[in-house]
């Protein structure tokens, strides 16, 4: 019994030699001739990269906001009034998919005298995205929303198709790779050494930024119940040919890191 604990004990040491003679002789595990790039002598840059263009759509939002003393009421009219306002969007060719409904708010109007509140009336708020594909009609998209019965517009946001933001992105990412590439070739020309090659690239994406413009017309008679008077009417308006937009250029940037190896 005791030969055989002998031996068995024996046998153990023995593996254990055999393995440490594999791994310092490189033939257990990761070489020790393989350094890892945090061994290695790198320079690490980041490149921006941005791209303006002219937009070729845009994005309006708007709203028809009706007022009555009834709910009932103030509902049927402000669905009168928008149906009216998406005929007149079909009528200049926005299509039913590009004018779709973001929002639809019914809110009690309350009126304060003595230190009391007293219920007077309904608010119904039905807000539309208009996608226009065609930039040029934007005033005419404007004009003939106004004239229909849409009552607050928001703001108008220039951008660009997919298939074109896409492209955009490819250019943007280039810039980015090409000012890295710049910068590293500045470092290593400072510093006196030669650049081997990228070990690592990498990417953060790319971001859009459309151009955005706030046109602040609204009737403005916010939460008390106007007189019907108050409230204008088309007529009012004194609308013609559409306002004038002039969109500026919409941007497309990207962030590119690369790590280069330096001798």
């Amino acid at each position: 019994m005791k030969n055989r604990t002998r031996w068995i004990t024996i046998f153990l040491i023995a593996c254990l030699v055999v393995s440490a003679g594999l791994a310092s002789a490189g033939l257990w595990g990761e070489s020790s001739d393989a350094p890892t790039i945090q061994q290695k002598k790198v320079i690490t840059v980041s490149g921006h990269g941005t791209v303006d263009t002219t937009p070729d759509e845009a994005v309006l939002r708007l709203s028809v906001v009706t007022q009555a003393e009834d709910v009932t009421n103030a509902s049927d009219e402000n669905a009168e009034k928008m149906d009216a306002v998406l005929a007149a969007l079909y009528e200049i060719g926005i299509l039913e998919d590009d004018a779709v409904t973001s929002g639809y708010r019914v809110r009690p109007q309350y009126n304060w005298r003595d230190d009391e509140e007293s219920l007077i009336g309904f608010q119904v708020r039905n807000s539309l995205v208009v996608t226009v594909r065609d930039i040029e009609k934007v005033g005419d998209v404007i004009d003939a929303a106004l004239f229909a019965g849409a009552n607050e517009i928001d703001d108008v946001s220039f951008t660009v198709s997919d298939d074109r933001q896409s492209e955009l992105r490819d250019d943007a990412i280039a810039d980015a790779a090409r000012r890295a590439s710049a910068d590293a070739a500045s470092v290593a020309d400072a510093m006196g050494v030669i650049i081997v090659g990228p070990l690592e690239i990498s990417t953060t994406g790319s971001q859009f930024s459309p151009y955005r413009m706030h046109l602040n017309y609204d009737t403005g008679y916010g939460g008390m119940m106007p007189m019907p008077e108050a409230i204008p009417t088309p007529a009012q308006m004194n609308m013609g040919a559409g306002p004038q937009i002039q969109p500026g250029d919409v941007t497309v940037s990207a962030q590119v890191t690369v790590v280069y190896e330096f001798g």
